[in-house]
């Protein structure tokens, strides 16, 4: 689906944190699509990491439903439409499962999905999992955290450093899984080569800031495999308090067809 020439380099890692006994994210991507995807799972009995693999995969199967090779030859797909509709799908199923499984109850998770197509690249989020954008040496936040800080931050109400200490950064006003509608913010750019995306949970974002993001990702600009990790380290580094995930995506001229995948072995055993 990327336009010819370009090709998307992927480095992913989730890693427990410091606090929790197991892990509630869920990374994964498709190059082949160009589908990447990032949630960050919440629930009681264990039950976050259910919602965000069932996320994650629901997205998956309803763009492999609607991307067939009949459908791309067409042009008629509006890829919007079918990245928004994917995530509305994978709201109703996370629901049905929560009302059909007791140990599942309350179950909900934030998504962030990327979908890139010729020489755009279609983001929609969820929650405040986020995406960012490296281009040069600016680091642009894509995404729009659906929390109870940012709409007090958009409001007036509390100052950038307010909003970096308060105690109720994590309440989230949007996942999937806690109502039978959700609303799905949709962006679209067009990208362009040496473009690098970072999606991440707030397990990173909550202890680790946009500016030390920026300088790690310019000192590791020629290794974004060790420049995942070494977010991660800083994050665990600062607390760990939640798990962590991050998904670095560079687009290239050329590259080698090898991703890299990393996740600690705890989250392994989970």
């Amino acid at each position: 689906m990327i336009q010819e020439g370009t090709k998307l380099a992927v480095y992913g890692i989730t890693d427990v944190g410091m606090v929790r006994d197991h892990n509630e994210d869920f990374i994964a991507w498709d190059p082949q699509m160009g589908l990447i995807l990032l949630a960050d799972g919440m629930g009681g009995h264990n039950a976050g990491e259910v919602a965000s693999e069932l996320a994650v995969n629901c997205i998956r199967e309803a763009l492999l439903d609607v991307l067939t090779p009949n459908m791309l030859a067409s042009n008629i797909i509006n890829f919007a439409d079918a990245l928004r509709e994917a995530v509305i799908y994978a709201n109703d199923e996370i629901i049905r499962m929560a009302n059909s499984r007791l140990e599942c109850a309350g179950m909900g998770t934030t998504i962030v999905v990327q979908l890139f197509h010729g020489n755009r690249v279609i983001m929609a989020s969820v929650g405040d999992s986020r995406i960012y954008r490296l281009r040069g040496k600016q680091l642009t936040r894509l995404t729009t955290d659906h929390s109870l800080v940012q709409e007090m931050l958009d409001n007036g109400y509390i100052s950038e450093e307010e909003a970096q200490l308060s105690a109720s950064r994590n309440l989230i006003t949007r996942a999937l899984g806690i109502a039978d509608t959700v609303e799905v913010d949709v962006i679209e750019e067009t990208f362009e080569n040496g473009d690098v995306y970072l999606l991440c949970s707030d397990g990173l974002t909550d202890l680790v800031t946009d500016d030390e993001i920026l300088q790690l990702l310019l000192l590791y600009e020629h290794d974004l495999d060790l420049a995942s990790r070494e977010l991660v380290a800083l994050a665990n580094e600062k607390g760990g308090k939640d798990n962590i995930s991050i998904i670095l995506v560079e687009l290239q001229e050329a590259y080698s067809d090898t991703v890299g995948l990393d996740v600690d072995d705890e989250a392994l055993e989970e």
